[in-house]
């Protein structure tokens, strides 16, 4: 049976599992964190002393500080045939005086290792045997308070007179081993009052821890309770705040709304001043400008139709220097027209001409042969007549010819 409850381990010390334990006494073994000791050697000389303040070291001087170190020890036995194993945890805090360093010179460098050394097994079994005289088992009903101070004043006076500076602190755990049924029936066991009063102790001390459950649920119950009823309240003051708020911020909108209402009005209104403000500036203006204006509008038509004019004109003797122009090139073009055809004209009379020549020489030729040859006369009359015709259609183109010249003069 193994106690691991800190409820059971506080009734095992000896104290109430549901108050604080009482202030204990405070044990000051005086520690110095500055304690140093130097060590003069010259020669045969050797001196040990403490450090004083502001000492400044020559050659032959050397520091050794007298360090505070903690020194933890474990020390376990089993008491009542092995039904309790009894563990106990020390701390010691320790410290050297300057009269331990004069006694072991040889150790200064490691002073404290020599101590754990050479003093562990002398606490151990000052320990054990402190442990040893838990016979009748009265400490399960009182606690293991007063075995643990025993303990601390025990170490703390064994190094004090060591001269070994100390503060222990010890720390008992007791553990019970659960008993098989050929145990319980031990008679060992049966004459053993601790075991009585571990049990008695265990129903007590759960009799006690059921009652402190239950005055712990009811006490949670009527907290829980309590903190339903502060819930509902809050619940109603926040439902009461939310509709007063609620309220006020439709009153807030109400009035906000108006405000509105009345900033938009005389806003609307000066709107339509201000819009009947910049009518008439602009109206104004515009009959200013209007008429600073009409002078210049008439300069600038007077310009305009000036320009219109000379534009007219101007374009007026392009006009008519391109008629002459192209009369000229019209005329141009109709004189060589006429001066082709009249030189068509003379080429075609001087070949009408020439064949009334050839015509008249060969008549003369005909009627030279005709005289000469009676018998040919009437062939070649034949042939006068023929070319009498060949000259009358001569005639008649000539006189077309000219009735076309004079046509395209006059149509010129």
């Amino acid at each position: 049976m193994s106690v691991t409850d800190p409820l059971l381990e506080a009734w095992l010390s000896g104290k109430s599992p549901f108050e604080q334990a009482p202030e204990q006494e405070f044990w000051d073994p005086g520690f110095d964190v500055e304690r140093k000791v130097v060590h003069a050697k010259f020669g045969p000389y050797s001196r040990l002393f403490p450090c004083p303040p502001g000492f400044l070291p020559r050659f032959y001087h050397h520091l050794y500080p007298l360090l505070i170190e903690d020194w933890p020890l474990q020390i376990s036995i089993d008491l009542y045939g092995g039904f309790c194993r009894m563990e106990a945890d020390l701390h010691i805090h320790f410290q050297a005086t300057v009269n331990y360093a004069e006694r072991n010179l040889d150790v200064l460098s490691h002073l404290n290792q020599q101590i754990k050394a050479g003093y562990e097994g002398l606490i151990k079994d000052l320990v054990t045997a402190e442990l040893r005289n838990l016979k009748d088992g009265n400490w399960v009903k009182s606690g293991l308070a007063d075995v643990e101070k025993a303990i601390e004043v025990i170490v703390n006076e064994t190094l004090t007179l060591k001269q070994i500076q100390c503060r222990s602190i010890c720390i008992l755990k007791p553990t019970f081993e659960d008993l098989t049924e050929e145990a319980k029936i031990d008679g060992r066991f049966i004459q053993e009052a601790v075991y009585l009063n571990v049990l008695q102790k265990n129903f007590e001390f759960r009799e006690k821890q059921g009652q402190e459950l239950f005055r712990q649920e009811e006490e949670l119950d009527l907290q829980r309770l309590k903190h339903v009823h502060q819930e509902n309240e809050m619940q109603q003051q926040m439902q009461a705040l939310k509709a007063e708020n609620t309220k006020r911020l439709l009153e807030e909108q109400r009035q906000q709304l108006s405000e509105q209402y009345e900033i938009e009005k005389r806003l609307h209104a000066e709107k339509i001043k201000h819009q009947k403000q910049l009518q008439e500036i602009e109206q104004t203006a515009d009959i200013e400008y209007k008429i600073d204006a009409l002078p210049k509008l008439q300069e600038l038509e007077l310009q305009m139709h000036s320009k219109k004019l000379q534009h007219e004109t101007l374009l007026k003797e392009k006009e008519l220097e391109a008629a002459i122009s192209a009369q000229e090139t019209f005329q141009l073009e109709w004189q060589k027209i006429q001066e082709r055809l009249e030189e068509e004209k003379i080429k075609h009379q001087s070949r009408l001409k020439e064949m009334q020549i050839e015509a008249e020489l060969k008549e003369l030729e005909l009627r030279k042969e005709a005289s000469e040859n009676k018998d040919a006369y009437l062939r070649r009359e034949i042939e006068w007549l023929v070319l009498d015709k060949q000259r009358a259609e001569l005639t008649r183109a000539i006189k077309e010819a000219e009735k076309y010249v004079d046509d395209a003069r006059t149509g010129s």
